[in-house]
């Protein structure tokens, strides 16, 4: 049963991609009941209708086996609507007016332009709260402008920071640190609107800027340059106080032959027990010069050399291991099929067995909390495109006659149109 901390909460989902149906599915792992609503008859932007990208192997049609858009879409209701009819519109204005949150991820005044900014929003609905997510926020010079994850971490400095110092600028995953910050924000923005609503009895506006929420998780690259005028340099694995801090080639195991370890030591302590780790209990002895912070500090180059040589007598399992145990930090550089094959996760109940329609039965990532008494669970995989349209709609009062005109009308619809 999905954790019932938000229980008997509605939240209406109008987003895309990643970080919007993220933070709609950690809501959802609370107990909300979160109702996505996908644009009709054109398809969201994960649910490809042509092998352009990695798709999950199964039956049906292509754009029900997107992993992105599985993962970010459990514990929700899915409904499709066009909302440039009269129909669609008037559909969306029912559901308002029985959420509680409402949250959408257009560029900035899209929304409006569709008909339904903060205050028609507010009289359709007093006490629903509504979340606008552009990625430069509502105002400014920059409304209107329309960006992704790499765009936000690009402008945030986010790109400049990271990689090594001799590596092309550009040479970065397409991993972007911001989707994982919008959607977290996102959730506590929700929550303490609901928590305002408590006390006023009235819903909020949000003018949630992903870049600004962002921007909070690099104070300490800000402050290098407001208060030093210092431009932090690219570190790749390196910590400038720190010695060792690196990742070194160790000599195979679970992760295949290209297997490495990460080490580091932050104190005197710790580096005594990489040294007895490494079986060289005199590198951490009184008089040795690597016995102090600032001998180790001069002493990198040496170092790194001699944790190369301790990490490549191992797996990076075993030699992570050996150096916890000691007292150290540690760590193997492991793929996503080690992190699916962790003991720890295993032991926790992370790992979620999730059966699906199309895409059959996976394994997928679990959650991000535990909340006692209540189990979160997989309570609903990734919906398919209009799974819910009966449902919802016949909640909001609309007869099955109805329905069916709407969908015959191509105002709703179960599936997108595939190229030929």
């Amino acid at each position: 049963m999905t954790s019932q901390l938000l229980a008997g909460v509605r939240v209406v989902e109008l987003t895309e991609v990643w970080a919007g149906p993220m933070a709609g599915s950690l809501l959802g792992d609370l107990g909300a009941d979160v109702i996505k609503v996908e644009s009709y008859p054109r398809n969201s932007i994960t649910r490809a209708l042509a092998a352009t990208g990695p798709a999950a192997e199964g039956d049906g049609p292509i754009y029900e086996r997107s992993p992105i858009h599985h993962l970010s879409n459990r514990n929700k209701r899915n409904i499709t609507l066009n909302l440039r009819s009269e129909p669609g519109i008037e559909a969306f204005r029912r559901l308002l007016a029985t959420a509680d949150v409402f949250f959408e991820g257009y560029s900035s005044g899209t929304i409006e332009r569709m008909g339904f900014g903060w205050e028609v929003c507010r009289s359709l609905n007093p006490r629903l709260s509504m979340i606008s997510m552009p990625g430069w926020g509502v105002a400014g010079p920059y409304r209107g402008y329309v960006t992704l994850g790499s765009g936000l971490d690009a402008a945030a400095g986010h790109t400049a920071l990271r990689g090594y110092p001799d590596g092309p600028m550009e040479d970065v995953h397409q991993i972007y640190h911001s989707d994982a910050t919008g959607a977290l924000t996102l959730v506590f923005a929700a929550v303490t609107a609901l928590r305002r609503r408590e006390q006023t009895g009235a819903g909020s506006f949000i003018d949630l800027s992903q870049i600004e929420a962002l921007a909070w998780q690099l104070p300490g690259a800000y402050a290098e340059w407001t208060m030093l005028r210092r431009q932090p340099r690219r570190l790749g694995n390196v910590d400038p106080h720190v010695v060792p801090h690196g990742c070194y080639r160790a000599a195979g195991g679970e992760a295949g032959e290209d297997a490495w370890v990460v080490i580091a030591a932050e104190n005197d302590g710790q580096w005594a027990a990489v040294a007895r780790a490494a079986g060289h209990p005199e590198w951490a002895e009184p008089g040795h010069a690597w016995a102090t912070v600032t001998g180790r500090l001069a002493a990198r180059a040496s170092i790194d050399a001699a944790m190369g040589a301790f990490a490549a007598s191992g797996t990076a399992e075993a030699i992570a291991d050996t150096v916890q145990h000691e007292g150290a930090i540690a760590a193997p550089v492991i793929g996503p099929a080690s992190v699916l094959g962790s003991p720890q996760h295993a032991a926790r109940a992370w790992l979620q067995t999730v059966e699906h329609r199309h895409a059959g039965v996976r394994l997928f990532p679990g959650f991000l909390w535990h909340v006692a008494p209540d189990a979160a669970s997989w309570d609903r995989p990734c919906g398919l495109v209009g799974e819910h349209n009966d449902e919802v709609l016949a909640e909001l009062g609309f007869s099955s006659a109805a329905i069916a005109e709407l969908e015959a009308a191509g105002v709703i619809g179960r599936g997108y149109a595939l190229p030929r």
